[in-house]
Formats: C-alpha cells, sequence, structure tokens
C-alpha cells in the first residue's frame, strides 16, 4: 500500500535562507563600519584632527573616506616641512647641553698675560693691585722700574697677580681699561686626569695607613712594633706628599695666574713678548754672556780679599823657610887633608890615603 506524500509549507522551506541570508548582511554591514573608523582614526593621526562619529549607510562612510584622503594628503605635506624645519635644532638643544655637562665635570687650569701701554708706570702698578685686591686676589710678584727720564725705556714694570678662575675674564677686561692693549694671551690646560688619578692613590694610600694603624694596636713583640712603625711612617710620608700634590692642582684649578706687563713705550713691550728669531735669540745669547761675566767678576771681587789676606800671612813664612834652609847648608872644603874613605877595602889593605900635595908656596 503505498504511503501517501508529505506536503511541505512553502514559507517553512524559505526560512533556513533567509535567517543564512539576514546573518551575512549583518556581518557584511560590521565589516565595513570597523574598516570606516579605520580609515577615519588614521585620517584623524596624521592630519591631527578629531575623527566623526561614523553612523549611517555605506554611501556616507565611502564620502567621508575621500574628505578625509585630501585632508591626509595636505596635513602629511605640513608635517613633511615642519619636520623638516625643525629637526635641526633639536639635536644641537642636546648636543649642548650634553657638552656643557661635560665642561662642568672638567678641571681645568687657566692662566693668562696681558700687556699695556701707560703713561705712568707707577700709577698703573697701584691700578693693578687695587684690581687684585678687588677680586679678592694676590700679588705674586713685583718689579717697576720707572724712569721716565731715559727714552729708551721710559718705566717698565712686571706685576704678577693670582685671581680666581671665575673672575679671570673680569680682571682682564678692568686691566685692559687701565691703557692701550699691546697683547693679550689666555690659555687653560685640562688637569682632570691628573687630579682623578691623585685622588684615586690619595684614598688608597689612605687605607693602607689605617690598616698599618690596626696591625700596631695588635702587635704585642717590640720586633713587630718598630716594623710596624718603620712601615707607618714610610707609608705617612707617601701620603702627605699625595695631599700636598692635590692641593697644588686644586690651586691651580680654583686660582688664575696674570702676568701684567706695563710700560709708556711700546716697543719695549714688543721686545719683552717677542722673544723668536735670531735677534732675539742673539739677545738672549748675550744676555746670557754678559750675566756668567757678571757672575764670574762677582766671586773674583769676593775672592780676592781673602787671596790678599793669605799672602800677607803665607809669604813670610816662606820667606822664612827659605832662608833657613840655605843657612843650615855645610859649606864644601876647599882644601887640607880628605877624609879616609870609609870602605872594606881601605880597612883591609891597610894603605892611608894620601893628601893631595900643597903646591910650593911663591918664593
Amino acid at each position: 500500500m503505498r504511503s501517501p506524500a508529505r506536503t511541505v509549507h512553502p514559507m517553512l522551506s524559505s526560512r533556513p535562507a533567509g535567517r543564512f541570508r539576514a546573518t551575512a548582511a549583518v556581518l557584511a554591514l560590521a565589516v565595513l563600519a570597523v574598516s570606516g573608523c579605520g580609515a577615519d582614526s588614521a585620517d584623524s593621526a596624521v592630519g591631527g584632527s578629531e575623527a566623526a562619529p561614523v553612523t549611517g549607510s555605506g554611501t556616507d562612510l565611502t564620502s567621508k573616506g575621500s574628505e578625509g584622503g585630501g585632508g591626509a594628503a595636505v596635513t602629511e605635506e605640513q608635517a613633511q616641512q615642519d619636520t623638516a624645519v625643525g629637526a635641526a635644532p633639536a639635536p644641537a638643544a642636546v648636543d649642548s647641553t650634553d657638552v656643557a655637562a661635560s665642561v662642568a665635570d672638567r678641571k681645568l687650569a687657566r692662566r693668562a698675560d696681558i700687556s699695556v701701554t701707560v703713561k705712568d708706570v707707577d700709577a698703573a702698578a697701584t691700578k693693578v693691585r687695587a684690581i687684585a685686591s678687588a677680586a679678592k686676589g694676590l700679588v705674586l710678584a713685583e718689579s717697576v722700574a720707572s724712569e721716565s727720564d731715559i727714552a729708551a725705556t721710559g718705566g717698565f714694570s712686571s706685576i704678577t697677580i693670582s685671581v680666581p678662575t671665575d673672575q679671570l675674564d673680569a680682571t682682564l677686561d678692568k686691566v685692559a681699561a687701565i691703557g692701550k692693549v699691546h697683547s693679550r694671551n689666555t690659555s687653560t690646560e685640562d688637569v682632570t686626569a691628573q687630579v682623578v688619578d691623585t685622588q684615586s692613590r690619595l684614598k688608597t694610600m689612605q687605607a693602607s695607613v689605617d690598616r698599618v694603624r690596626a696591625l700596631m694596636l695588635q702587635a704585642t713583640k717590640l720586633g713587630e712594633i718598630v716594623t710596624l712603625e718603620a712601615e707607618l711612617s714610610r707609608r705617612q710620608a707617601d701620603l702627605e706628599a699625595l695631599q700636598s700634590q692635590l692641593a697644588r692642582l686644586q690651586d691651580s684649578v680654583a686660582l688664575a695666574p696674570v702676568e701684567v706687563r706695563l710700560s709708556t713705550d711700546e716697543q719695549v713691550l714688543a721686545d719683552a713678548v717677542d722673544d723668536t728669531g735670531f735677534l732675539a735669540g742673539l739677545s738672549a745669547g748675550w744676555r746670557a754672556f754678559t750675566g756668567s761675566v757678571t757672575v764670574l767678576l762677582t766671586v773674583l771681587g769676593a775672592l780676592l780679599p781673602f787671596a790678599v789676606a793669605g799672602m800677607l800671612v803665607i809669604a813670610p813664612g816662606v820667606l822664612w823657610l827659605r832662608r833657613r834652609r840655605v843657612s843650615g847648608t855645610d859649606p864644601v872644603p876647599t882644601g887640607g887633608l880628605v877624609p879616609a874613605a870609609a870602605g872594606s877595602g881601605a880597612a883591609g889593605s891597610g894603605v892611608a890615603a894620601q893628601a893631595p900635595t900643597q903646591p910650593p908656596a911663591a918664593s
């Protein structure tokens, strides 16, 4: 018997296909929405403006994307120009900061010299001393020769002062205001390595001295105590030498010596500054020769009184000795018997020596 055929309602057969199409449409809309948001966020990152909220249909998203693309092209060009203009100053600022920090950590010893032509050497030297005192410095050496009546020199002064390093430039400016500057020179020496090395050696030596002192407290035998005391004295001397060396380095960093030359004649300053060349060498050699001759003559002059006194004392004694030696010698006989020759031969033969016959006297 044939079973009756099943009848399917058309609405029931179309429901699964409709659900699938609806799900696909929702997923497509979601993908379009996400892609539109990503494009708007990228445009806002390049152009610097906020992205508009993404709403509406796919047509609105397409139009907004085209507008955002034009704005991105403009802002991209501006960003490139800003980068090209502002790229150079940024590294320079960083480099200058690094250089300033590195220079601040360096230990620099500075010195300077300046030559000034003035009208009155004595008055100018007084002003230089006042400038050094105002800068909380001191005068290390001074040589003033004010001879205004001598046309060749007219007066010359050399003053060496020492001022704090941070006051060096200001001090040079004040000295330059005294008269007309002929020459002005400054030099800087980096002693950072020497300072660091000396500080390290000083720290090591201090620890060594402390160890020796600790051993002395534990020593009980006399021999050990004597040995440790000798070692402590040696290391203490080395420690004090390092401390003195470090103090000199710190003084050279903290204070800057300045040699100030003053004269009423600019040519005198030029001769004092220009110490190179054949003429300068010849002049230096002549000064050395005359200086040597002066020293030799000074020594001879100092020894001459002693030589004269020695001659006055020694000469009579020498004459007396010579006269005594001459008077003490026996005269040679001119006539008479000659004494017999001593010897074994004369004694054995028994022959007496005969005196030479005298010539007969003239009648």
